[in-house]
């Protein structure tokens, strides 16, 4: 419920932010747009204010007296000697037996509202606004305190709880009028980095007696926040339609609202409700893919002091609203990224069903309903629907299914021309275990080795050795693709060429 804040001669308080208040109806024909509080008064039938909002005496009479007040929906003129005008609704137009605040000034200046303000957000600007009511009619003078005719004069005034003076503004007299005529009065301010909680006050500076009344209706306090603006990149418009799925960037528009701010982004489906954009705390907001149907963004800046409460709307401000129509597509995953074995072939399917209408096409520019791949690479499926196209992609890799296979030369021609000089396992796999020997044609070992890339050159002992046939062992162990660690043994000849 919004808290009530209704003026009665003097200092003065707008039931600021955090009042829990016990009015009946609150209406928000007469409170600026972004109004924190909205005091009306209520309607229909009611008592005093609570106690500490003001020392005047509550009066539920006609005509209260000098200090005194009442709270009604209409006021009968004739009071104190035919001085009052007759007021027949309260300042909101259409609010049914609203109440409004019946104030008799006191004789002397003093204060007639009081009212603790607390959670207020630093360095933000204010304004505290009122309608008033010069009750009294214009008369002409005469013998009511040596001819002279009061009328209000009301200073608002913010303080700090400490009582340390914020702003104080004396407002113009209220004039009489020759038919009711109710009167606008305003004030801004700024709350100081240093606090978050005021008092607010209203003062009647003018002297009772012979006029000085007055009645309040429709008090309001709000932030006064910069101009905020987006816009979409590269338009102006304010509301555009795009294929769903696609890009989009928001960004700050001709007025930028705070210097230096702490920025949120949010988003509603209806219009109504917003929750914040994960990750956009930036001047731009780009959406990776537009949702289909209907959304509206907006975004809320704020001072740097006040960065932890930049979703709260009395602390920052707030944009215009952007609205994206996502045309509907069809989209569709290919899965995740495929390996499969050298010499093989993988098939794609497509992944429909897809909505009517939809055509597709595959990277090689076919529609059939598969795509079989034997090599490595890139794949795609596209989808146009309507004109609005989705496209996925799969990266395939292919790998050797027998790590165990290895391969030996059978001749190699050590003769230093760079060409076959060595005698070279070729194999897949890493070994996990590996020997490799040579032996001549008696049988003796004239080369081992336990390290893949340990080769034979075709020397023993430092000498070359003839040419002809030489037999060949290896032991090796190799990890499967099922990760089991495999031992196996090979045999051969080769031939050394001079």
């Amino acid at each position: 419920m919004f808290v009530r804040c209704k003026l009665i001669s003097s200092h003065w308080i707008c039931f600021l932010l955090l009042l829990v208040l016990t009015t009946s109806s609150v209406s928000w024909a007469q409170c600026s747009q972004g109004a924190i509080i909205c005091e009306t008064f209520g309607a229909g039938q009611r008592g005093a204010l609570p106690q500490g909002q003001t020392n005047f005496t509550y009066r539920a009479i006609r005509c209260p007296g000098d200090g005194e007040y009442n709270l009604a929906d209409t006021l009968d003129g004739g009071c104190h000697g035919d001085a009052w005008h007759t007021v027949r609704e309260d300042h909101t137009p259409g609010d049914v037996r609203g109440n409004m605040f019946i104030v008799n000034a006191s004789y002397q200046p003093s204060e007639f509202y009081s009212q603790k303000a607390t959670g207020l957000c630093p360095g933000v600007t204010y304004e505290f606004s009122l309608w008033v009511l010069n009750v009294n009619k214009i008369l002409q003078a005469g013998e009511c305190d040596e001819f002279n005719l009061r009328n209000p004069i009301i200073a608002m005034r913010v303080e700090q709880a400490d009582g340390t003076l914020i702003r104080e503004v004396i407002q113009p007299a209220v004039p009489r009028t020759t038919s009711p005529t109710w009167v606008p009065l305003s004030m801004q301010f700024a709350i100081q980095t240093n606090t978050n909680d005021i008092v607010v006050k209203l003062i009647n500076k003018g002297l009772g007696g012979c006029g000085n009344d007055l009645i309040i209706d429709d008090i309001a306090f709000r932030p006064i926040h910069p101009t905020l603006t987006i816009q979409f990149s590269g338009s102006t418009d304010s509301e555009t339609t795009v294929c769903a799925d696609t890009r989009l960037t928001l960004n700050v528009g001709t007025a930028a609202g705070y210097p230096n701010p702490a920025y949120l982004w949010q988003q509603s489906r209806d219009g109504q409700t917003w929750s914040a954009v994960a990750g956009a705390g930036r001047a731009t907001y780009t959406i990776n893919r537009v949702q289909p149907g209907r959304t509206y963004y907006r975004l809320r800046n704020t001072q740097a002091i006040n960065a932890d409460a930049v979703g709260r709307a009395q602390c920052s401000a707030e944009s215009n609203v952007l609205i994206v129509n996502g045309r509907e597509d069809a989209p569709f995953s290919l899965g995740e990224d495929v390996t499969f074995c050298e010499d093989a072939t993988y098939t794609f399917p497509v992944p429909g069903p897809f909505p009517a209408g939809t055509t597709y096409v595959w990277s090689d520019q076919s529609t059939d309903r598969q795509l079989t791949v034997q090599t490595a690479g890139t794949y795609w499926l596209e989808t146009n629907l309507n004109g609005c196209t989705y496209r996925d992609s799969v990266e395939t890799k292919t790998q050797n299914c027998h790590p165990e296979d290895i391969y030996v030369p059978d001749a190699f021609s050590p003769n230093n021309d760079t060409i076959n000089d060595k005698l070279v396992v070729f194999h897949a796999g890493t070994f996990t275990d590996y020997t490799f020997t040579v032996f001549d044609r008696w049988g003796s070992v004239i080369f081992m080795s336990q390290h893949p890339d340990s080769q034979w050159d075709g020397m023993y002992k430092n000498q070359p050795c003839t040419a002809g046939i030489y037999a060949w062992t290896i032991q090796y162990s190799v990890v499967s693709t099922l990760n089991k660690d495999n031992r196996f043994a090979r045999s051969g000849t080769v031939l050394l060429v001079r």
